[in-house]
């Protein structure tokens, strides 16, 4: 008897087979990328351990230098770096206003004196208390003050005149 099978002995004539094309453009892509992003994930992941293996160290180094220094001195010397601090702060914000009496000297004529001065930093305000000859004298002391570039105002006030015959004033001067 002859044995029949399912499975033919010869390709038909006019069947083609047809090979796989591989992977098309896009998958390549999604491929390349996901390689790419898991060798950056890595290599986070081992930055990350080297950085925390360096602070570790650091740490180590640090306590090891707080054991071989005293703690009193190093509280001492926190202590003399915060009093330094301060200081350097009171210094800066110390107002200088020497200028201002520069100013005054160059300024006020000879026969013109002061009895009061009250300069307020913030307002750069000086208010003078004063006594001149005669309203003559005051008003050529106006002018002077006026004239000058860093003044910004000057009013001349509560003129009196006393029983010697010189007049007392009161000024306040506004400065730029």
């Amino acid at each position: 008897m002859a044995e029949t099978s399912l499975i033919p002995k010869k390709v038909p004539a006019g069947i083609e087979y047809y090979k796989a094309e591989g992977l098309g453009a896009f998958s390549r892509l999604a491929l390349i990328f996901l390689i790419l992003a898991g060798v950056f994930s890595g290599l986070l992941y081992l930055y990350k351990k080297i950085l925390i293996r360096q602070i570790d160290q650091q740490r180590a180094v640090l306590a090891d230098l707080d054991t071989k220094f005293e703690p009193s001195l190093i509280n001492e010397l926190e202590r003399l770096s915060n009093s330094i601090n301060n200081a350097k702060a009171l210094i800066n914000s110390h107002t200088y206003i020497s200028p201002i009496f520069d100013f005054l000297e160059k300024n006020t004529l000879p026969d013109v004196s002061f009895s009061t001065f009250n300069y307020n930093a913030d307002k750069k305000t000086l208010s003078l208390a004063g006594e001149a000859p005669s309203y003559t004298e005051i008003a050529s002391q106006i002018k002077i003050i006026q004239n000058q570039p860093e003044i910004l105002s000057a009013t001349f006030s509560n003129t009196s005149l006393k029983e010697t015959g010189s007049v007392n004033f009161t000024t306040v001067i506004n400065f730029k």
